[in-house]
């Protein structure tokens, strides 16, 4: 599928700037006022904004509260507090998948499932949505050709079709909150996005390019692209720190060859401790081996969860909670069921207007909505439009322009009186098990063999302490109380 491609990378101009000499915008402060919107409601004690506070769950918002209201803010003013962004992108999950069952099985007010839903099968027959109790299903089709099939013009009605065969059911697999914990508890306390879009139905990368770049420059596969104008050239330009903190290679080496400010995810910890967190953060999940966490299946989901866990306690115990924003989302649908048709939006490219299948987003922090559902529109594109919104950079692109921001997710109540962070149930990780896993199926093919090609500097290709990195992310969300470590 790459043929060519070492031919071709050769000639491209390695790097898109680095972090190490951006200056760190200071924060606007939490001042902004908030007219018209109800109070804080009783959060619990903060032990210090770098505290973990004794919040409980939330069903949907503080008495009071709207989950709507912008206090007559403008986007700029509600974004104005925040000068830490972490920006954790999973892997191939729809919406319906995971966060589904808040309304069929919690009755939360969500564009859930309601257990009607059904897929027709090459027999024939039609299949339900039914609970998945498989932690490390099969990988289903989830290419260009194969989402528009499950999408089938806006039917939906074309996943069991693309996945037939033994295992065609687990695509119309919902998981419920006792397996995904983290997840819930967040989708509890901070703001769920019911209409967020993957930003091309297809695969992982043009996805990854959109959220990197606002464009995929017309590529609909997993291949690199050449010249490829990233955020993080902007964010240089206006001098805005950044980083892109990965496990084993950092996505963006493989498909753009950005080669500088990158750091190992055990900088990030250390960093988010010490306080010393840029203003952008990137992170990039485990894609091979046995300890990937990515939530790419075959890979064990409950990885996924003690990450997601990980990531937002050592935010939440960091100095810089109390001027942060917690985006969490994936990155395409992966081939599992969603009801809902995507809607189109504004492209330089026409093939690209149309959106991606919901998948599951989270946006929290001290100014987070609590407990809310926001009906905004969102995509992927999202993240760099808040981002120019916060630090004044141009929307250089059409698609940029048309995406919405997410002041929306935030409560201007909040503004001036930041709520502590949430205390998440801990996820149980067997180290053993752990140890003896193996990747089952081979996944990423294409940025696999952009490495093997050599084409990437060695010393950016961890793969090969795979395992070791993997236990030690477990191990440092132990030390932060995310994780127990079971053996």
């Amino acid at each position: 599928m790459l043929l060519g491609l070492g031919a071709a990378l050769s000639a491209a101009a390695v790097g898109c700037g680095g972090a190490g000499s951006a200056t760190d915008v200071a924060g606007a402060g939490a001042g902004v006022g908030a007219s018209g919107a109800g109070g804080a409601g009783g959060a619990g004690g903060a032990g210090g904004m770098g505290g973990m506070g004794g919040e409980g769950g939330a069903g949907g918002g503080d008495p009071g509260e709207s989950c709507t209201d912008s206090g007559g803010l403008s986007p700029e003013e509600l974004l104005a507090p925040i000068d830490t962004f972490v920006i954790l992108m999973m892997e191939n999950r729809s919406f319906d998948h995971y966060l589904g069952s808040l309304r069929l099985i919690e009755g939360r007010d969500v564009i859930g499932l309601d257990g009607t839903e059904k897929n027709p099968a090459p027999d024939g027959t039609w299949i339900t949505v039914s609970k998945l109790d498989d932690y490390t299903p099969e990988d289903p089709p989830h290419n260009w050709d194969a989402a528009h099939a499950q999408w089938n013009g806006g039917k939906n009605d074309g996943f069991v079709l693309a996945h037939a065969g033994s295992a065609q059911a687990d695509v119309m697999g919902y998981h419920v909150r006792e397996q995904i914990p983290v997840l819930y508890a967040l989708a509890d306390a901070h703001a769920v996005c019911d209409r967020w879009f993957a930003s091309v139905m297809g695969p992982t990368w043009p996805n990854r390019f959109y959220l990197h770049g606002g464009t995929s420059k017309g590529q609909k596969g997993n291949l690199p692209v050449l010249g490829f104008d990233s955020i993080f050239n902007y964010l240089n330009e206006a001098k805005v720190s950044h980083k892109v903190y990965y496990h084993d290679i950092a996505w963006c080496s493989g498909a753009y060859l950005k080669t500088t400010g990158l750091a190992g995810i055990e900088q990030f910890f250390a960093d988010a401790e010490a306080g010393t967190l840029p203003n952008v953060v990137f992170i990039d999940p485990q894609f091979f081996g046995g300890g990937a966490n990515d939530d790419h299946p075959d890979h064990d989901i409950r990885l996924g969860q003690a990450l997601i866990a990980s990531v937002y306690t050592a935010l939440a115990k960091s100095p810089q909670w109390g001027r942060s924003m917690f985006v969490l989302t994936y990155d395409e649908h992966g081939g599992f069921f969603d009801h809902v048709a995507p809607p189109t939006t504004e492209d330089d490219e026409a093939a690209f207007e149309q959106l991606g299948f919901r998948v599951p987003s989270i946006v929290a922090g001290p100014f987070a909505r609590k407990g809310c559902v926001v009906g905004t529109q969102f995509e992927h594109v999202s993240v760099i439009r808040t981002l120019c919104r916060r630090f004044g950079l141009p929307a250089w692109n059409t698609r940029i322009a048309a995406a919405n921001d997410l002041s929306s997710c935030l409560q201007p109540a909040y503004l001036s009186d930041p709520r502590p962070p949430v205390e998440l149930p801990p996820v149980d990780v067997s180290m053993a098990e752990l140890m003896a896993r193996r990747e089952h199926a081979e996944t990423h093919a294409e940025l696999r063999e952009a490495l093997d090609s050599g084409l990437i500097p060695e010393h950016l290709d961890r793969r090969g302490e795979g395992m070791a990195i993997a236990r030690r992310v477990v191990e440092a969300g132990a030390r932060l109380g995310a994780v127990r470590i079971r053996d």
